[in-house]
């Protein structure tokens, strides 16, 4: 059986091979997707959108395993609408890939030359197939069902990707393909987040979302988080590896350097908080280890992950605080978080009498001040202004508040089959972007779209995740008088349990505060997790 010890041993092996110039080709592919993107040259026409179609099913047919690989490098380009117009949905990069792989195989499969078997749905499989049906099924009490059929056909679309990970994740050899080809989109995340960051700071176009908070390849800051966390938990895991290169443990920490900085730029605090959990749980997993004889504590392993993660993360601070990376104030972010108070800079007529809290901004206007953004700061100043800084209840943690409340009322009328997709949308209506309001909690959204069958299913889905890995790497085991203390057979398999714990963490910790669903990270991700139980040894 194979250890942890051969981990990049194995990536060497596969290097000397085709899939080195397929990891080239999928890095040059992200980035100039991105620049066609924004050059206004996508989504793609009907005659280039058959053209290429044709070719990549033909590679398809030939490599169905490359264009699963590309799948995988191509999931962050939530941004990047490949084609639409012509179609019923906007189709990203990523379903493009995954559809004609679906397509490629089936045909493979019809003229008996697939080279492997379907694999035999599980029963956790099933529990994740369960929710399109029952988002079919809460059609009846939907308003809008235009909206809801579209994005049950998307959610549809989900679940077939889900299953061609599963299929293609079958073995050690599988995850460490996937997961060289997932730091490779890692590098195009982190490319054009650090590009849209030195942008804005240079007074260029960012083309970003929100003012001066990166999103790079996904349609917010928050769902960059959400990636950057699940890339952190990769990176642990490659850390835990004892047969590292000097070059390679170093690649490794600039790497996690450059994740936690895009990271904290981000200002997503459900994301920060997701890779605290990543972080803390990472480094208590590396203090000790257990066997089926004893548990024996690490001590200097643990002192060592934990001085490199602290002058990681300080470094990463400095650079953000001396470099001036971010035109928001961090560490009243983060105190934001546990305040509910939110610094914003206001203009006055006079310095007095000016308060320093408020409740709201239109409290303003009776001390004869006005909320401006930072990059009104000069011009306000030149007119004469008192420009100042003050504290204000937080908007953010009110309107989560306010629709989380709105949501419970919409589900407490249709509780066991849930309103469709897009029904709290339309009720809650958009921010200040135009942006559509959605559920703000994952486990709502799911129970709003797919009733309490949906919530139930998609609790014991990660229930189970993390009770399987918790019970064979921690000391702790919950149970154990009827089930048992399994214990991870090897290195790699302990780590490959540590992973499916992060992993969790950093899926669904960020979404309690958002409604990712319909993220591919998400399902590619569940793909990844579940595939882990069922590895070949």
């Amino acid at each position: 059986m194979d250890s942890f010890e051969n981990f990049f041993e194995n990536i060497k092996n596969i290097l000397k091979k085709e899939v080195s110039i397929l990891w080239i080709f999928s890095v040059l592919l992200g980035l100039a997707l991105i620049v066609l993107q924004n050059k206004s040259k996508l989504p793609l026409g009907t005659g280039d959108f058959v053209f290429i179609s044709i070719l990549t099913l033909l590679v398809a047919l030939y490599r169905p395993r490359w264009i699963f690989l590309l799948f995988v490098s191509l999931v962050p380009l939530e941004n990047v609408i490949f084609a639409s117009g012509f179609l019923p949905i906007q189709l990203r990069p990523y379903q493009f890939a995954g559809a004609i792989l679906a397509i490629a195989v089936i045909i493979l499969w019809f003229v008996k030359r697939l080279n492997f078997q379907f694999l035999k749905p599980t029963w956790l499989d099933w529990l994740i197939f369960l929710l399109v049906p029952l988002s079919f099924l809460s059609l009846v009490n939907s308003p809008n069902k235009n909206i809801s059929l579209k994005i049950d056909l998307i959610l549809f679309s989900f679940a077939v990707l889900y299953y061609i990970a599963r299929n293609f994740l079958r073995d050690r050899k599988d995850f460490i393909e996937a997961a060289y080809f997932f730091i490779g989109s890692n590098l195009v995340v982190i490319f054009y987040g650090f590009w849209q960051v030195f942008a804005d700071k240079f007074g260029a176009r960012s083309l970003e979302v929100m003012f001066g908070r990166p999103n790079s390849t996904f349609t917010e800051a928050d769902w960059l988080g959400i990636f950057l966390c699940f890339a952190l938990a990769i990176l642990f895991l490659m850390t835990l590896s004892k047969a590292k290169t000097t070059i390679a443990k170093y690649a490794l920490y600039i790497m996690i350097f450059l994740n936690l900085t895009l990271l904290t730029l981000t200002l997503s605090r459900s994301a920060w908080i997701g890779a605290a959990a990543v972080i803390f749980f990472w480094l208590v997993f590396s203090l000790y280890r257990k066997s089926e004889i004893r548990t024996s504590f690490t001590l200097r392993k643990f002192a060592y992950n934990l001085t490199i993660i602290i002058l990681l993360s300080l470094i990463s601070l400095a650079a953000i605080h001396f470099g001036k990376l971010s035109k928001f104030d961090i560490f009243d972010r983060a105190r934001s978080a546990a305040t509910n108070e939110q610094k914003i800079t206001v203009a006055c007529d006079s310095s007095s009498n000016i308060p320093p809290t408020i409740a709201s901004t239109d409290e303003l206007a009776s001390y004869s001040c006005k909320f401006i953004n930072l990059e009104e700061i000069e011009l306000y100043k030149s007119q004469g202004k008192v420009v100042t800084e003050i504290f204000r209840k937080d908007p953010n943690v009110m309107t989560r508040s306010q629709i989380y409340k709105k949501s419970f009322e919409i589900i407490r009328e249709h509780p066991l089959l849930g309103v469709g997709f897009g029904t709290i949308t339309q009720s809650l209506g958009s921010d200040e972007r135009g942006a559509g309001l959605n559920e703000s909690n994952i486990f709502l959204q799911i129970w709003a779209s797919c009733g309490i069958l949906g919530l139930i299913a998609f609790v014991v889905i990660f229930g189970y995740l993390f009770v399987y890995a918790f019970r064979r790497i921690s000391p702790i085991c919950p149970l154990n008088k009827f089930f048992g203390c399994p214990v991870a057979g090897d290195d790699l398999e302990k780590s490959l349990n540590i992973f499916l714990t992060l992993g969790i963490f950093a899926l669904i910790i960020p979404n309690l505060f958002n409604a990712g669903l319909l993220m591919g990270l998400l399902w590619l991700g569940i793909g990844i997790l579940v595939s882990f139980i069922y590895i070949k040894q």
